[in-house]
């Protein structure tokens, strides 16, 4: 995922607006279109209409083992778990959580913000490269939200596991308004994962606890 890419999701993502640091957002489902194929530099996908909102609804989680982002991650009963068949990888959100999402030249993205009062928002995006690293998709979350308007200063990844990285981050919109970021990225072999979780400055501390369930519950499934 480069310049270009990045560029093309944003326009798709655009057709909403005006959350802490993504849109807004309806309910969603994983819609997400299968993609056999590693994105190209240099290839420009049109940006597609919005499209009609669904329910985000639990799914059963595979047979098999998961790769899990945090071990012994606590998550609360009457959370939902969310799977993407495609991309293969899950995680579990509280009920209630609101988004969409799709795929965009190779990339899969969902968008989503939890339910009041914690309203976190968040970015998930899936894409496949062999030659990436940790700390590479930390450039790609930061270009993406420096495409939005951003300034954003990231902190160090901090390693889970050889598999899973974090870092904090903060952020200060084109309005002139701050937000605080945590960024997980994920890598297995040629699968990439980045998970953007982000809330205004003065309401990150209130939610942490949540942040980090959400993170911490992220799965790969090989």
């Amino acid at each position: 995922m480069r310049s270009n890419l990045l560029s093309v999701l944003l326009l798709t993502l655009l057709v909403c607006a005006g959350c802490n640091f993504t849109a807004n957002t309806s309910t969603v489902t994983s819609t997400a279109k299968p993609v056999n194929s590693e994105p190209k530099k240099d290839e420009a996908a049109k940006p597609k209409n919005e499209k009609p909102k669904s329910a985000v609804r639990g799914s059963e989680k595979p047979e098999g083992t998961a790769k899990t982002a945090k071990k012994n991650n606590p998550v609360p009963d009457d959370w939902i778990y969310v799977y993407d068949s495609n991309k293969g990888y899950g995680f579990s959100v509280p009920e209630g959580t609101l988004g969409e999402s799709d795929s965009v030249d190779g990339v899969d993205y969902m968008v989503l913000t939890t339910p009041s009062p914690s309203n976190i928002d968040m970015f998930v995006l899936a894409y496949k490269n062999r030659e990436l690293t940790k700390e590479d998709l930390l450039n790609d979350a930061v270009a993406f939200l420096e495409e939005m308007g951003q300034r954003v200063t990231p902190g160090s990844l901090q390693a889970e596991s050889d598999l899973y990285a974090v870092a904090d981050a903060t952020t200060v919109l084109a309005d002139g308004s701050k937000g605080r970021l945590r960024i997980m990225v994920g890598t297995d072999i040629t699968d990439n994962y980045v998970m953007i979780l982000g809330t205004a400055d003065d309401k990150f501390a209130a939610n942490e606890n949540i942040i980090d369930e959400i993170w911490g519950s992220f799965e790969m499934w090989s």
